[in-house]
């Protein structure tokens, strides 16, 4: 099992996650079944362990969530 660190804030949903993007500017992420939303540095820095987190995207012309799978 492999231990990931990650420098942000943990949301309980992709919904929340995004919600706090409106106050941030930063990315909403999923790793593990767990959501944060993180600076771009940070995303950087998981890139760069081999870590491709699911982006998480609202879509403003349909008002949906979507997500960006990643591989993690």
């Amino acid at each position: 099992m492999r231990t990931i660190e990650v420098h942000g804030k943990e949301h309980a949903t992709a919904h929340d996650a995004l919600v706090e993007l409106n106050f941030s500017g930063d990315l909403a992420i999923s790793i593990a079944g767990r959501y944060f939303t993180v600076e771009e540095s940070e995303y950087r820095r998981l890139q760069r362990e081999g870590i491709q987190p699911t982006t998480w995207h609202h879509h403003e012309a349909t008002g949906r969530i979507i997500s960006v799978p990643g591989r993690h």
